[in-house]
């Protein structure tokens, strides 16, 4: 199920930190990757661009993966999902790197743009932790019972997916009255205990929390309390109009959690 994978490289990601990227990568049963550079500018250099993708393409075989290189002209976020839609890859990895904030936005985030385009899941390598693990131990999934349960579950429980902690959150708000608080929160947990037994068998530990309050500020604390190594989220396929305006969840917790995190379309 993540057997293959299409990973963005711009040339710029520091190379011990993206070879540890590919390191983590095994955790996910992942064995066939290919590197892809899509630049916008001038076609020049581009015997430079190729070679310096096929020596990373040969790191990437001595730790153990196929990879092969390709580089691309184009516009950067619509030719890298479009090569991975070609490629016909599980899903689409890239090493974040967060940009200045006015930076952002003033120019917009490649990155998010494809985060908010892509049809494939995707995969951020966040490497803004000193002593980050290269191996998935703990993995919290996010959950709002909706229809992308559908589609993350199957990865969840994937046996190639090597994670031995498993943490389900629920965040919600809070009812106008005892009564109907005390029935919400039962529900809630009726839930995570229903997907909590559908994914036991896949962990040596599953964890059930439901809290309240704002749902981006709460998966962020819940992941940094609990020490997660991932993060996994589902992303809707028909955001609210103010989602489109101002970015999903999914969408905008790369570039604020210091977690790598794992986002799983609702549709294919």
């Amino acid at each position: 199920m993540l057997e293959k994978a299409a990973i963005k490289v711009s040339l710029k990601e520091p190379r011990a930190k993206f070879l540890d990227m590919m390191r983590f990568l095994k955790s996910f049963g992942t064995s066939t990757v290919h590197l892809v550079h899509v630049y916008s500018g001038s076609s020049g250099k581009q015997e430079e661009r190729q070679r310096q993708l096929d020596k990373l393409a040969a790191e990437v075989r001595e730790l153990g993966f196929t990879a092969t290189a390709t580089a691309k002209r184009g516009h950067v976020s619509y030719q890298t999902i479009a090569t991975s839609r070609e490629l016909e890859v599980d899903y689409l990895g890239i090493y974040w790197l967060p940009k200045a904030v006015l930076v952002q936005a003033l120019l917009g985030s490649i990155d998010s743009d494809i985060l908010r385009l892509s049809d494939v899941p995707v995969f951020v390598y966040n490497r803004r932790l000193m002593n980050a693990s290269t191996q998935l131990k703990r993995v919290l999934y996010a959950t709002d019972f909706q229809a992308t349960d559908k589609k993350v579950i199957p990865y969840l429980r994937n046996q190639d997916f090597q994670a031995e902690e498993l943490v389900l959150l629920h965040v919600g708000e809070r009812a106008p009255d005892p009564a109907t608080e005390h029935t919400r929160q039962q529900c809630v947990q009726d839930n995570l205990e229903r997907l909590a037994g559908e994914l036991r068998h896949a962990y040596s530990n599953v964890k059930t929390l439901q809290v309240v309050g704002n749902q981006r500020k709460q998966i962020l604390r819940q992941a940094y309390l609990h020490k997660v190594d991932l993060i996994v989220v589902g992303k809707a396929d028909k955001p609210k109009p103010l989602k489109a305006l101002l970015g999903s969840t999914a969408e905008i917790l790369p570039d604020k959690s210091r977690r790598s995190v794992f986002i799983i379309p609702g549709y294919h």
